[in-house]
C-alpha cells in the first residue's frame, strides 16, 4: 500500500472487538501461541512488566522454534524496552527494527512517529487498536483501573492488507508465506472494511476520510478519543455539524487520565464546542483510551489515530475504516453504553467552574497555540 493511502473495500471475515484489557490481553497472548509461520508486531509502547516479560517469552519461544518473528518498535514510546530483551530476541532469530531514533539535530524527523498498533499471524489473522504492550493498560497504573480500550480483529484479504502495511515501515524483506491452511465454518460477515494509513509527510488519509464523514453526516457524529486537540478544519466541521442539527457528542476521559495537565489544555474547547451545540462527556470508570468515530450509524472507523495534531500530521498510523449497519451498530452500541457512564459537561456547569481553572485552561491554551504553530510550520518545510 502507497503512503498515505487507503486500501480496498473487503467483507469483515470472522471479525472480534475487544474493550476490555484482560480479554485484549488474552487474545495477544493466544493468538501469538497459535502462530505456525510468522508474526508481525509493530508497536508504540512495548515495554518492561509481567505481561510485557510473557509477550516476549512467546516471542522468543517461537523464533526459536523457526517461526519468522519481526517487530518495529518506535524508537521513543518503546524507551522502556529493556536491552536484555534485544539480546534475547536477537539471539533467537527475531527481527527487531527501530523506527527514527532519537536525534537532537533532526527535530523534524524525530517528531515523527510510528504510533501504529500492527499484530497480523501468519497473514490470515490481524489486530489492530490503541493497545500497547505495558502493565499499566491492565492495571491502570496510579488510576487502579484497566485503561479502557478497544482492539478489532479480523481475517481475509484484510489481514493481508495489513501484512502490506507492516512491511511499509518494517526493513526486513517479508518471505512469502505457504498456502492458506484450511479454516473452521464461515463467520457472518457484518459489513465491509479498509485500512486508511496515515505516513506523514504524504497524504493524511484518516483525516480526510474523518473530514469527508463529518461534513456529510446528517443525524448524528459520536466521536471518543482519549487526546482531544483537533486543528481548525476539524473544529469548524465539528460546529457546522452541531450548527445543521447533527447529533455531534465528544467522549473524553474525566479526571483518570495519564496526562492530566495535558486534560485542561484540552478543556480550552469546551466553552465555544458548548455555544455552538456539541455535547461534551467525561468518562468517569477509567482512562478512556479507546480510539473510535460513528457517522449516521453506517460509517466508522476505529485503529490508532488520536484527535489530536500529531496523529493528523506527524505520526504514522492505522485506522480501520468501516461501513455496513450490523458491524457500525455494534460500536453504537458500545459508545451509547460508555456514554450512560459518563458525566456531560453542560454549558451552565462549565460557566460556573473555578476561576483557577479558566487561567490555567488559558495559559495551557496560549501554549498550545504556539506549538501548533510552530509544528506546523515544521510540517510543511
Amino acid at each position: 500500500m502507497a503512503k498515505g493511502s487507503r486500501g480496498q473495500w473487503h467483507e469483515l471475515q470472522d471479525f472480534r472487538l475487544y474493550t476490555e484489557m484482560a480479554t485484549i490481553a488474552e487474545a495477544i497472548d493466544t493468538c501469538l501461541l497459535n502462530a505456525r509461520e510468522e508474526i508481525l508486531l509493530e508497536i508504540y509502547i512495548f515495554e518492561a512488566g509481567d505481561w510485557p516479560a510473557r509477550v516476549l517469552d512467546i516471542l522468543v519461544a517461537k523464533a526459536e522454534a523457526g517461526v519468522r518473528v519481526h517487530l518495529t518498535l518506535d524508537a521513543i514510546g518503546c524507551m522502556a524496552f529493556p536491552r536484555a530483551w534485544v539480546q534475547r530476541l536477537r539471539q533467537a532469530g527475531a527481527h527487531l527494527v527501530w523506527y527514527h531514533r532519537l536525534d537532537y539535530l533532526n527535530l523534524r524527523q524525530t517528531m515523527r512517529r510510528t504510533h501504529r498498533r500492527i499484530l497480523v499471524v501468519d497473514g490470515r489473522f490481524a489486530a489492530l487498536g490503541g493497545f500497547a504492550i505495558a502493565d499499566a493498560w491492565l492495571t491502570g497504573a496510579w488510576t487502579g483501573q484497566p485503561y479502557r480500550e478497544l482492539m478489532v480483529c479480523f481475517g481475509g484479504p484484510l489481514a493481508t492488507q495489513m501484512r502490506m502495511a507492516f512491511g511499509s515501515t518494517h526493513r526486513v524483506p517479508l518471505l512469502p508465506l505457504r498456502a492458506a491452511m484450511p479454516g473452521g465454518a464461515a463467520a457472518p460477515v457484518l459489513g465491509k472494511g479498509r485500512l486508511l494509513l496515515n505516513s506523514p509527510p504524504g497524504r493524511n488519509t484518516i483525516h480526510e476520510r474523518l473530514l469527508a464523514a463529518i461534513r456529510a453526516a446528517r443525524t448524528h457524529v459520536w466521536i471518543a478519543t482519549p487526546y482531544f486537540n483537533p486543528d481548525f478544519w476539524v473544529r469548524r466541521a465539528l460546529y457546522q455539524a452541531a450548527h445543521r442539527g447533527v447529533d455531534v457528542r465528544i467522549l473524553l476521559p474525566g479526571p483518570l487520565t495519564d496526562h492530566p495537565i495535558l486534560r485542561h489544555g484540552v478543556r480550552r474547547y469546551y466553552h465555544r464546542m458548548l455555544a455552538a451545540g456539541v455535547r461534551i462527556f467525561e468518562y468517569s470508570p477509567a482512562f478512556l483510551h479507546s480510539k473510535c468515530t460513528v457517522v449516521d450509524g453506517r460509517w466508522a472507523t476505529v485503529g490508532s489515530a488520536n484527535l489530536d495534531l500529531l496523529s493528523h500530521w506527524f505520526n504514522r498510523e492505522l485506522n480501520l475504516e468501516c461501513r455496513g449497519r450490523p458491524l457500525v451498530n455494534l460500536l453504537v452500541t458500545l459508545l451509547s453504553r460508555e456514554f450512560q457512564q459518563s458525566q456531560e459537561i453542560t454549558l451552565a456547569s462549565w460557566l460556573a467552574r473555578p476561576r483557577w481553572q479558566r487561567v490555567l485552561e488559558n495559559g495551557l491554551g496560549i501554549v498550545d497555540r504556539v506549538l501548533q504553530k510552530s509544528a506546523l510550520a515544521r510540517y510543511r518545510r
